[in-house]
Protein backbone atom coordinates (compact mmCIF):
# COMPACT_ATOMS: atom_id res chain seq x y z
CA UNK A 1 0.00 0.00 0.00
CA UNK A 2 1.37 3.74 -0.73
CA UNK A 3 0.15 6.82 0.09
CA UNK A 4 -0.96 9.62 -2.83
CA UNK A 5 -0.28 13.02 -1.54
CA UNK A 6 -3.05 12.84 0.61
CA UNK A 7 -5.44 12.79 -2.66
CA UNK A 8 -7.54 9.90 -3.75
CA UNK A 9 -5.73 6.98 -6.05
CA UNK A 10 -5.00 7.64 -9.31
CA UNK A 11 -7.72 5.88 -11.56
CA UNK A 12 -5.99 3.12 -14.06
CA UNK A 13 -5.22 3.98 -17.74
CA UNK A 14 -8.37 3.69 -19.72
CA UNK A 15 -8.45 0.57 -20.90
CA UNK A 16 -6.23 -0.91 -18.46
CA UNK A 17 -8.87 -2.36 -16.15
CA UNK A 18 -10.75 -5.19 -17.92
CA UNK A 19 -14.29 -5.13 -16.59
CA UNK A 20 -14.23 -8.96 -16.81
CA UNK A 21 -11.76 -8.61 -14.12
CA UNK A 22 -13.83 -6.74 -12.14
CA UNK A 23 -16.55 -8.47 -11.97
CA UNK A 24 -14.94 -11.42 -10.96
CA UNK A 25 -13.23 -9.66 -8.19
CA UNK A 26 -16.88 -8.53 -7.08
CA UNK A 27 -17.90 -12.58 -7.70
CA UNK A 28 -15.35 -13.73 -5.66
CA UNK A 29 -16.05 -11.47 -2.70
CA UNK A 30 -19.57 -12.14 -2.66
CA UNK A 31 -18.90 -15.66 -2.34
CA UNK A 32 -16.36 -15.65 -0.03
CA UNK A 33 -18.86 -12.56 2.55
CA UNK A 34 -21.56 -15.40 2.01
CA UNK A 35 -19.57 -17.99 3.10
CA UNK A 36 -17.81 -16.57 5.98
CA UNK A 37 -21.12 -15.10 7.48
CA UNK A 38 -22.81 -18.59 7.00
CA UNK A 39 -19.89 -20.21 8.80
CA UNK A 40 -19.88 -17.51 11.58
CA UNK A 41 -23.55 -18.48 12.27
CA UNK A 42 -24.25 -21.69 11.31
CA UNK A 43 -20.94 -23.51 10.83
CA UNK A 44 -17.82 -23.31 11.59
CA UNK A 45 -16.91 -20.19 13.68
CA UNK A 46 -13.53 -20.39 13.51
CA UNK A 47 -13.05 -20.67 9.49
CA UNK A 48 -16.10 -18.04 9.11
CA UNK A 49 -13.79 -15.22 10.83
CA UNK A 50 -10.40 -16.19 9.02
CA UNK A 51 -12.53 -15.74 5.95
CA UNK A 52 -14.07 -12.48 6.64
CA UNK A 53 -10.50 -11.38 8.17
CA UNK A 54 -8.91 -12.04 4.96
CA UNK A 55 -11.44 -9.73 3.43
CA UNK A 56 -10.71 -6.86 5.28
CA UNK A 57 -7.19 -7.09 5.08
CA UNK A 58 -8.06 -6.25 1.40
CA UNK A 59 -10.75 -3.94 1.44
CA UNK A 60 -10.63 -1.82 4.67
CA UNK A 61 -7.72 0.01 4.36
CA UNK A 62 -8.90 1.70 0.96
CA UNK A 63 -12.39 2.03 2.62
CA UNK A 64 -11.78 3.57 5.82
CA UNK A 65 -9.17 5.79 4.29
CA UNK A 66 -11.56 6.76 1.24
CA UNK A 67 -8.49 5.43 -0.75
CA UNK A 68 -6.28 7.98 0.12
CA UNK A 69 -4.35 4.33 1.10
CA UNK A 70 -4.11 2.95 -2.46
CA UNK A 71 -4.45 -1.08 -1.99
CA UNK A 72 -3.44 -4.26 -4.03
CA UNK A 73 -4.01 -4.26 -7.98
CA UNK A 74 -6.81 -5.91 -9.63
CA UNK A 75 -5.23 -9.12 -10.16
CA UNK A 76 -3.23 -9.74 -7.46
CA UNK A 77 -6.65 -9.33 -5.53
CA UNK A 78 -7.86 -11.77 -7.75
CA UNK A 79 -5.40 -14.24 -7.05
CA UNK A 80 -5.37 -13.99 -3.51
CA UNK A 81 -8.77 -14.33 -3.50
CA UNK A 82 -8.51 -17.70 -5.23
CA UNK A 83 -6.41 -18.44 -2.54
CA UNK A 84 -8.98 -17.78 0.24
CA UNK A 85 -11.68 -19.46 -1.41
CA UNK A 86 -9.62 -22.95 -2.61
CA UNK A 87 -7.91 -22.84 1.28
CA UNK A 88 -10.59 -21.75 3.89
CA UNK A 89 -13.96 -22.43 2.22
CA UNK A 90 -13.30 -25.33 0.02
CA UNK A 91 -10.77 -26.88 1.95
CA UNK A 92 -11.33 -26.38 5.49
CA UNK A 93 -14.87 -25.25 5.90
CA UNK A 94 -15.94 -27.55 3.53
CA UNK A 95 -13.24 -30.24 4.15
CA UNK A 96 -12.22 -30.95 0.94
CA UNK A 97 -8.78 -31.90 2.64
CA UNK A 98 -10.62 -34.88 4.90
CA UNK A 99 -12.80 -36.33 1.84
CA UNK A 100 -10.67 -35.58 -1.45
CA UNK A 101 -7.42 -37.62 -1.38
CA UNK A 102 -5.46 -35.67 -3.64
CA UNK A 103 -6.85 -32.26 -2.73
CA UNK A 104 -3.69 -31.45 -0.48
CA UNK A 105 -1.15 -31.97 -3.64
CA UNK A 106 -3.92 -29.58 -5.32
CA UNK A 107 -3.17 -27.23 -3.02
CA UNK A 108 0.29 -27.54 -2.87
CA UNK A 109 0.34 -26.73 -6.56
CA UNK A 110 -2.37 -24.03 -7.01
CA UNK A 111 -0.87 -21.60 -4.09
CA UNK A 112 3.23 -22.12 -4.98
CA UNK A 113 2.11 -21.71 -8.71
CA UNK A 114 0.25 -18.46 -7.93
CA UNK A 115 3.01 -17.19 -5.59
CA UNK A 116 5.58 -17.76 -8.70
CA UNK A 117 3.56 -15.81 -10.73
CA UNK A 118 3.56 -12.71 -8.67
CA UNK A 119 6.70 -13.38 -7.56
CA UNK A 120 7.99 -13.02 -11.17
CA UNK A 121 5.60 -9.91 -11.51
CA UNK A 122 6.86 -7.80 -8.04
CA UNK A 123 10.45 -9.13 -9.00
CA UNK A 124 10.45 -8.16 -12.65
CA UNK A 125 9.05 -4.30 -11.61
CA UNK A 126 12.08 -3.92 -8.92
CA UNK A 127 14.43 -4.59 -12.00
CA UNK A 128 11.95 -2.00 -14.76
CA UNK A 129 12.64 0.53 -12.45
CA UNK A 130 16.33 0.22 -11.60
CA UNK A 131 16.13 -1.17 -8.10
CA UNK A 132 17.70 -4.75 -9.24
CA UNK A 133 19.68 -5.90 -11.78
CA UNK A 134 19.68 -9.60 -13.37
CA UNK A 135 18.52 -11.45 -16.03
CA UNK A 136 15.17 -12.79 -15.93
CA UNK A 137 16.13 -16.40 -16.21
CA UNK A 138 18.15 -15.33 -12.82
CA UNK A 139 14.77 -13.92 -11.68
CA UNK A 140 12.75 -17.15 -12.60
CA UNK A 141 15.87 -19.07 -10.86
CA UNK A 142 15.35 -17.05 -7.85
CA UNK A 143 11.54 -16.84 -7.27
CA UNK A 144 11.62 -21.05 -7.53
CA UNK A 145 14.18 -21.10 -5.01
CA UNK A 146 11.64 -18.54 -2.42
CA UNK A 147 8.70 -20.40 -3.42
CA UNK A 148 10.69 -24.14 -2.29
CA UNK A 149 11.59 -22.23 0.74
CA UNK A 150 8.46 -21.20 1.62
CA UNK A 151 7.10 -24.34 1.35
CA UNK A 152 9.84 -25.67 3.31
CA UNK A 153 8.98 -23.39 6.13
CA UNK A 154 5.42 -24.31 6.10
CA UNK A 155 5.98 -28.10 6.41
CA UNK A 156 8.17 -27.27 9.69
CA UNK A 157 5.53 -24.90 10.88
CA UNK A 158 3.12 -28.14 10.04
CA UNK A 159 5.55 -30.25 11.96
CA UNK A 160 5.92 -27.84 15.35
CA UNK A 161 2.26 -27.44 15.36
CA UNK A 162 1.02 -30.92 15.16
CA UNK A 163 3.83 -31.78 17.70
CA UNK A 164 3.96 -28.96 19.83
CA UNK A 165 0.97 -26.55 19.66
CA UNK A 166 -1.66 -29.28 18.51
CA UNK A 167 -1.80 -30.91 21.94
CA UNK A 168 -1.96 -27.86 23.86
CA UNK A 169 -4.71 -25.63 21.92
CA UNK A 170 -6.06 -28.76 19.42
CA UNK A 171 -8.90 -29.31 21.40
CA UNK A 172 -10.42 -25.99 20.94
CA UNK A 173 -9.62 -25.76 16.71
CA UNK A 174 -11.33 -27.37 14.04
CA UNK A 175 -8.28 -27.64 12.33
CA UNK A 176 -7.05 -31.42 12.85
CA UNK A 177 -3.48 -32.47 12.52
CA UNK A 178 -1.73 -30.95 9.59
CA UNK A 179 0.70 -33.95 8.57
CA UNK A 180 -0.13 -37.00 6.60
CA UNK A 181 -2.62 -38.25 4.49
CA UNK A 182 -5.20 -40.62 4.04
CA UNK A 183 -2.73 -41.77 1.53
CA UNK A 184 0.39 -41.47 2.56
CA UNK A 185 2.56 -41.38 5.57
CA UNK A 186 3.52 -38.09 7.24
CA UNK A 187 7.24 -38.73 5.61
CA UNK A 188 5.77 -39.59 2.41
CA UNK A 189 2.93 -36.61 2.28
CA UNK A 190 6.19 -34.21 3.03
CA UNK A 191 8.25 -35.20 0.66
CA UNK A 192 5.74 -35.01 -2.38
CA UNK A 193 4.37 -31.52 -1.12
CA UNK A 194 7.86 -30.50 -1.06
CA UNK A 195 7.82 -31.80 -5.01
CA UNK A 196 4.65 -30.36 -6.08
CA UNK A 197 5.61 -27.16 -4.67
CA UNK A 198 8.41 -26.93 -6.76
CA UNK A 199 6.41 -28.29 -10.10
CA UNK A 200 4.01 -25.15 -8.47
CA UNK A 201 6.54 -22.72 -8.56
CA UNK A 202 7.90 -23.37 -11.90
CA UNK A 203 4.90 -23.16 -13.52
CA UNK A 204 3.55 -19.97 -11.64
CA UNK A 205 7.19 -18.17 -12.72
CA UNK A 206 6.84 -19.51 -16.23
CA UNK A 207 3.54 -18.21 -16.30
CA UNK A 208 5.21 -14.85 -14.86
CA UNK A 209 7.59 -15.10 -18.16
CA UNK A 210 5.30 -15.11 -20.12
CA UNK A 211 2.98 -12.36 -18.98
CA UNK A 212 6.31 -10.33 -18.51
CA UNK A 213 7.04 -10.82 -22.43
CA UNK A 214 3.73 -9.96 -23.43
CA UNK A 215 3.49 -6.91 -21.31
CA UNK A 216 6.94 -5.92 -23.17
CA UNK A 217 5.97 -6.54 -26.57
CA UNK A 218 2.34 -4.98 -26.37
CA UNK A 219 3.73 -2.33 -24.08
CA UNK A 220 1.12 -2.41 -21.65
CA UNK A 221 2.88 -1.85 -18.21
CA UNK A 222 0.20 -0.93 -16.08
CA UNK A 223 0.09 -3.54 -13.80
CA UNK A 224 4.08 -3.17 -13.29
CA UNK A 225 2.82 0.35 -12.06
CA UNK A 226 0.61 -0.38 -9.55
CA UNK A 227 2.85 -2.92 -8.15
CA UNK A 228 5.92 -0.61 -8.10
CA UNK A 229 3.44 1.37 -6.26
CA UNK A 230 2.57 -0.95 -3.71
CA UNK A 231 6.09 -1.70 -3.44
CA UNK A 232 7.26 2.00 -2.51
CA UNK A 233 8.70 1.93 -5.77
CA UNK A 234 7.16 4.22 -8.19
CA UNK A 235 6.99 7.61 -6.31
CA UNK A 236 10.54 7.02 -4.65
CA UNK A 237 11.63 6.96 -8.69
CA UNK A 238 9.52 10.28 -10.15
CA UNK A 239 10.65 11.88 -6.83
Amino acid sequence: MYMKDNKTCPLPPKGSEKPWERHLLHIITIILIIAGLYNIFLSELFFGILILLALAILYLPGFFTGNRICVIPTEIRILILVVVFFELVVGDALSAYSYIPLYDKFMHTLIPAILGLMGMMFIYTAYAYGYLKASLKMMFILIILVVMGLGAMLEMSEYFYDHVLYPIIGVYLPTGLTQGSMLETPLADTMNDLLTDLLGGIFGAALGVWFIRKAEKSGDHHLFDEIAGLEGIKNDKNN
